[in-house]
């Protein structure tokens, strides 16, 4: 599996603002009040799928399902970080949302993207 840099710098970048947001005391509840929990994991998570599919070179279902397995080893990481946290929990179910917002948009991509997008 090969990894084109620019997108993959911007996904990283995108997860690491999105855990450094959610390290500060207070703002991962302010946001999850103001725009709800679930919607919040759908959203980063799908921007996510969408950076990492695009970060993925190879077939296109290689790079489906490297795309989804790659989110949910970050979504896993971000609810391992969370439950390190005291002000913070982790969630299962916010792990499924998380993987199920990267499966629709991978879908979405793979329907949607042009085939140069997919392999090269």
């Amino acid at each position: 599996m090969q990894l084109r840099p620019l997108w993959t710098y911007l996904l990283l970048a995108f997860f690491i603002s999105m855990l450094a947001t959610g390290s500060i005391p207070g703002s991962a509840n302010a946001l999850s009040d103001r725009f709800g929990d679930k919607l919040l994991h759908v959203l980063a998570y799908g921007v996510m799928a969408a950076l990492c599919f695009q970060a993925v070179r190879g077939p296109r279902l290689m790079q489906s399902i490297a795309s989804v397995l790659i989110i949910a080893l970050l979504g896993l990481m971000d609810e391992l970080l969370q439950s390190l946290l005291p002000y913070r929990n982790a969630s299962l179910l916010d792990w499924c949302f998380d993987i199920a917002a990267a499966s629709v948009v991978i879908i979405f991509m793979n329907l949607f993207a042009p085939a140069a997008t997919r392999t090269s």
